[in-house]
């Protein structure tokens, strides 16, 4: 993917201070008193990290605290790109249309972006990757994706995940794993014989031998 077929939107303003305070959006990523380039780095991977949630690389604009604004393109791997050229403007709209039936998915979508963020984080993290409660949180994302239409390849991710971090809780919190296993069926059906016969063997095995 060259920098010109990137999509026009998303654009991520990072933000850093003289005092070595950084935002993306607006949203604080590190404190007061931060080296300034500790500051730009730990910016840089938090944008990195919504490129890994959109699958693609992503365009940002870094505002220093001399006045300088870079246009970026940041990659899932974290790479940056310097463009010479401000980002294009954000195409138009499309009008709504005034009848007809409604588009499929009524999440919103600022919550599936903090649902999604927030298990990408979890299962990041060593500490949180395999747990009942990151097994919980995948799939409740999974089904809001799945609700709202989402992105189909991140809507994937995201169930595989869910089922992958399922598969490793299931015999140490047996309760939550079988809570889990037919929400995780109804996000299955359809192309995923194989761990949809995993939770089915399981399940099966679970449940007590009829007399």
């Amino acid at each position: 993917m060259t920098t010109d077929t990137i999509p026009r939107t998303p654009v991520y303003t990072i933000t850093i201070a003289s005092s070595g305070a950084a935002m993306v959006d607006g949203e604080d990523v590190t404190a007061p008193g931060t080296d300034h380039q500790a500051a730009r780095v730990a910016a840089l991977a938090e944008v990195r990290i919504k490129a890994a949630l959109h699958g693609r690389p992503v365009r940002a604009i870094v505002k220093d605290v001399d006045g300088t604004a870079l246009h970026l393109v940041v990659g899932v791997d974290g790479t940056t790109t310097t463009l010479a050229h401000p980002h294009p403007a954000p195409a138009e709209p499309t009008p709504e249309p005034t009848s007809g039936p409604a588009p499929a998915g009524s999440a919103d979508p600022e919550v599936i972006g903090a649902l999604t963020l927030t298990a990408w984080r979890a299962v990041s993290d060593p500490d949180t990757a395999y747990t009942p409660e990151t097994a919980d949180l995948l799939t409740e994302t999974a089904e809001q994706l799945v609700t709202a239409g989402a992105d189909r390849a991140e809507t994937l991710r995201v169930i595989r995940n869910a089922h992958t971090v399922w598969h490793h809780i299931r015999d140490q919190d047996p309760e939550t794993a079988a809570e889990l296993a037919p929400r995780l069926l109804a996000l299955l059906q359809g192309g995923h014989p194989r761990r949809t016969a995993d939770i089915l063997q399981w399940s099966t095995a679970l449940s007590p031998a009829a007399p």
